[in-house]
Parts: structure tokens; C-alpha cells; sequence
């Protein structure tokens, strides 16, 4: 049940990000939403079907963006590989710990974008609007990330419930 609730979330959000934001292309700057919602997956979640919703969400976004196959694959495996412990390790208050983690992941994802340009380009070229499309994804992973925060744990405790308490008899 998890996994449906997880993947549906996931499709709801590449189709948000591949549809609607590049609209705005100076405003949002390409602000990958899936990043805020692996990283929910990876900190707070059980591991029980965020795997292949992660899986299955990196290879929707590689197919759906048009861009180097795998990146987007890439970045959220490595974001599932450096953080699934972060919690038994940091003891920050839980939006924090979130917002800390959306920021560093949002470095990695175009840590990866850079390097997969750079070697498609056999050059490394360092640009200002690179640096600007950098810090307006930084920006909004700040402004989102507790609005997120609160969004996604409202609704997986929401579906927590709701699995829950159709499952115990009723007296």
C-alpha cells in the first residue's frame, strides 16, 4: 500500500516539474521537486518500498526530461546511499535535519549535472548563469523544504492512519 501512496506521489511530482515549472524558467530555475521527497523517503520513512519508488522515479525523470540518461537515476541512489543513516547520527530537530539535507542533496544533483556536462563538453566552463540557476535552486530548497516538511508528514501520517485503522477490528 505504501509503495502505490509512494509512487503515485512521485508521478504527481515529475509530472508537476516537467510540465508546469518550466514555464517559469527563471523563477524556478529548474528546481527538481523529487529531491525534497526521496530525501523525506531516505530520512523518515521505513525502507520497505522506497527503493524501487526511487529507482522508478529517477528513470521517469531521465525519460521525461530529455537530458543525459541516468542523472537524475544517479542523484537520488547517491542520495539514498549518503543519508539513510543521517538520522541515527544527527540528532537536529526534524525540519532542520530535512532543510540541512534538501540543501546538500540540491549541491549533489548539480555537482552531477556539471560533471556529466563537462564531460559530454571534454572542458569544464564555469558560468554566471550557472552560478545564478545555483543559487535560485538553493533559495527555493530553503523556502520549500519546511513547507514540504509538513506537507508530506501530514500525509504519510495521514496514510499511516488510514492503513492502520482499516486494519484493526472494529468493536
Amino acid at each position: 500500500m505504501h509503495f502505490l501512496v509512494y509512487f503515485i506521489v512521485s508521478l504527481l511530482l515529475a509530472t508537476v516539474q516537467t510540465t508546469l515549472l518550466p514555464v517559469f524558467p527563471r523563477l524556478f530555475a529548474q528546481y527538481d521537486l523529487l529531491i525534497p521527497f526521496v530525501v523525506f523517503l531516505t530520512l523518515f520513512r521505513s525502507s520497505i518500498g522506497r527503493l524501487p519508488v526511487i529507482l522508478i522515479s529517477g528513470s521517469l525523470m531521465d525519460l521525461l526530461s530529455g537530458g543525459s540518461v541516468g542523472v537524475y537515476l544517479i542523484t537520488y541512489i547517491l542520495i539514498l546511499a549518503n543519508f539513510r543513516k543521517v538520522t541515527v547520527y544527527f540528532h537536529f530537530k526534524e525540519t532542520v535535519l530535512f532543510q540541512i539535507v534538501i540543501v546538500l542533496s540540491v549541491l549533489i544533483e548539480n555537482l552531477i549535472f556539471g560533471l556529466v556536462i563537462s564531460l559530454q563538453a571534454w572542458s569544464v566552463h564555469l558560468s554566471f548563469d550557472a552560478i545564478a540557476v545555483l543559487a535560485t535552486q538553493l533559495m527555493w530548497a530553503l523556502v520549500s523544504s519546511p513547507l514540504l516538511y509538513f506537507a508530506f508528514n501530514s500525509m504519510f501520517n495521514g496514510i499511516d492512519k488510514f492503513i492502520i485503522g482499516g486494519l484493526k477490528e472494529k468493536i
